[in-house]
């Protein structure tokens, strides 16, 4: 297994779990439920850990992929500007939970002022990881940038392939 296949098996848990994560909190908030609003404040938690290992092995899957046909070194860049902003509302988000969750723990009146600041930076984080995720995803599936590569067979039964556009 390589840094390409981890960085793989890691990137969608940071997005689902941040997204989950947010509902499960909006939930609690609405619900004026503590239980579920802890709930919340794990996902937080696990979306950031598992943040840690989809970002460092960015830079290993980047070195695999760089030399494939097709694959675009502004896209690589591009994806790695987004998912290091994305990483970094993960870790705020991710230490805002923690934080009111031991605020609630002892009561504390500050906890519902953490708590609508860390649901605006997670609504924000859901839109970076998102946006992240989308543009690592054009690193291999042109589909994505509207730009793909369909296979026609000419007159001949020969296979051309040609760029297909939006």
């Amino acid at each position: 297994m390589n840094q390409a296949h981890i960085h793989l098996l890691f990137n969608h848990f940071p997005i689902i779990g941040s997204i989950i994560a947010v509902l499960v909190l909006l939930a609690g908030m609405i619900l004026k439920n503590q239980t579920v609003r802890y709930v919340a404040y794990g996902l937080f938690v696990f979306a950031l850990i598992t943040t840690v290992p989809a970002f460092l092995t960015g830079e290993g899957a980047e070195e695999i992929v760089e030399s494939y046909p097709g694959v675009s070194h502004d896209i690589i860049h591009e994806h790695e500007e987004r998912a290091e902003a994305a990483l970094w509302l993960m870790v705020i988000s991710g230490i805002l939970a923690g934080i009111v969750f031991f605020l609630e723990q002892s009561a504390n009146q500050l906890a519902s002022k953490i708590r609508i600041a860390l649901l605006a930076m997670a609504l924000a984080n859901v839109l970076f990881m998102a946006r992240a995720g989308n543009s690592g995803g054009k690193i291999r599936h042109p589909e994505l940038s509207g730009t793909a590569i369909v296979a026609q067979p000419d007159s001949s039964g020969e296979i051309n392939e040609t760029e297909e556009h939006d």
